[in-house]
Formats: structure tokens, C-alpha cells, sequence
């Protein structure tokens, strides 16, 4: 992973979906997002969000809205976020070829996006403790199938300090609290 390389995408993480999910894993999850949203800020990595039919499942949940400020989300109605125009636009303005991928779900909207990112040529990196469904057979099926297909599925933790690289620099101290909590 490479910080000028890669781009944070934020898949439907909506009050309609994650009502329907563990809370004890929402919070954790949203925990992640978050985190990974102000990392991918301060390391001025691209962040691009989708909402799933907003109109029926609401809109992105409101401690992710407020991390992402001035950050629209992209509508959508197809699962995979690469059959939506506004999001490739969007992603190929970026000029990046490394994903990070979160959100939800991962047997649904992640899996069908990964797969379709992979397609087109990208590296995909799932992180596995900010991906969820509904229920954890989904999950853990989703995270198989895409390793499969070739994403690397790996976590929070492991994807930030892959970015930072090294310790004992201005970055690393400014970053390091956030993985305090």
C-alpha cells in the first residue's frame, strides 16, 4: 500500500442497513470507518462514499456523516458501486489504483464491487473489522470469496501502518493516537 496510490471507499454504511446488524459489531465497525476517515484525511488519501437507495435505507448514519464533512455521497441502486457512472468518474479523476475498501455489506455491495475493482485492474484491500453483514456466515463468506478472486483482506491496523511506514516521524505521532482508543 502506498498513501499517493490509494483510495478510501466508504460502501452504504446507512442507518437502514446497520439497524439490521449487531450492534456490538456496528460499533466497532463504525469505530473503524471513522478512524480509517480522519487517517485517510490527514494522509490526504482520497475518500469516495455511496449511499444504497438513501430514499428507502437513509442516509449515511450520522458519526460517519459529520467525520466526512464536505464529502457528498454517491447515490446508487446497482450493488456493485463500478456499475454506478458518478463513482467511476469519480475514481478515475483520482488517478489511483490501490482500494481500501469498508463498509457494507460484504457478501453484497463489497463483494460485487471488489470483484468489479479487481476486473478493472485495481488492487483491493479489504479490511476486514470494517466490513459487515447481517449475519457472519455473509462475512466470512464474502471475505473468501473475494481473497479468491485476489483481493488481500487484511484490517484496520494492518492497512494504516502499511500507509505510514515507519515510526519517529511527525506523521506517525499526530496518527498513532487514534489507535488508542
Amino acid at each position: 500500500m502506498d498513501r499517493e496510490k490509494s483510495v478510501l471507499i466508504v460502501v452504504d454504511v446507512q442507518d437502514g442497513l446497520l439497524n439490521a446488524m449487531d450492534q456490538r459489531k456496528v460499533r466497532n465497525l463504525i469505530r473503524n470507518i471513522k478512524l480509517l476517515i480522519t487517517f485517510a484525511k490527514e494522509m490526504r488519501i482520497p475518500i469516495i462514499v455511496t449511499e444504497q437507495y438513501p430514499k428507502g435505507l437513509g442516509n449515511t448514519t450520522h458519526e460517519i456523516k459529520k467525520e466526512l464533512e464536505d464529502i457528498l455521497p454517491i447515490e446508487k441502486l446497482a450493488f456493485s458501486c463500478c456499475k454506478v457512472e458518478a463513482f467511476n468518474k469519480e475514481l478515475d479523476s483520482t488517478k489511483r489504483k490501490q482500494i481500501i475498501l469498508s463498509g457494507i455489506e460484504t457478501h453484497v455491495c463489497i463483494l460485487q464491487t471488489g470483484i468489479d475493482l479487481l476486473m478493472n485492474g485495481y488492487e483491493v484491500e479489504v479490511l476486514a473489522d470494517a466490513v459487515c453483514s447481517r449475519r457472519e456466515l455473509d462475512w466470512k463468506t464474502g471475505l473468501r470469496y473475494l481473497e479468491r478472486k485476489g483481493a488481500m483482506i487484511s484490517t484496520t491496523e494492518i492497512a494504516t501502518f502499511q500507509l505510514l511506514k515507519e515510526a519517529g516521524t511527525e506523521e506517525f505521532r499526530r496518527l498513532s493516537k487514534l489507535f488508542r482508543i
